[in-house]
């Protein structure tokens, strides 16, 4: 061996598709990070508002049921009665009402409700369990 052989370091496996690769890894964990943070974010902003305004609808409703549940089936009644000319008619159409607009309340609270859950941080989590298993 000549000493101008003996200068050259010699490593095996420094490749510069190696050096690259990692880079690559390394930039695409960190977006993924990123991402993902993003979407816990995001989702816990969307579970705090859900659940003020679940707070909020739980101590609202009692007191709107009462005042305007009394005086908007008073009034429907009293119009009715003038149409129809017959109370039972009248109380079983003002009852039908006021089961729809509970069912309708009903619904929006189960919609934040399902909010609270973060079901897109679950999905995207079940997402990556799934390829790492």
């Amino acid at each position: 061996m000549n000493p101008a052989e003996h200068d050259l370091p010699v490593t095996p496996d420094a490749t510069p598709d190696n050096g690259a690769s990692i880079v690559d890894l390394a930039r695409s964990t960190s977006e993924y990070a990123q991402a993902w943070s993003g979407l816990l974010a995001s989702e816990t902003r969307l579970a705090r508002v859900s659940a003020v305004r679940l707070v909020l609808a739980a101590l609202l409703i009692p007191a709107l049921a009462l005042g305007i549940f009394i005086a908007i089936n008073a009034v429907a009644a009293a119009v009715l009665q003038r149409w129809l000319h017959d109370w039972a008619s009248c109380i079983a159409l003002v009852l039908f009402l006021d089961i729809a607009g509970l069912c309708g309340v009903l619904l929006a609270m189960r919609r934040w409700w399902r909010n609270l859950s973060m079901p897109r941080s679950r999905a995207a989590l079940v997402q990556l369990l799934r390829r790492a298993g």
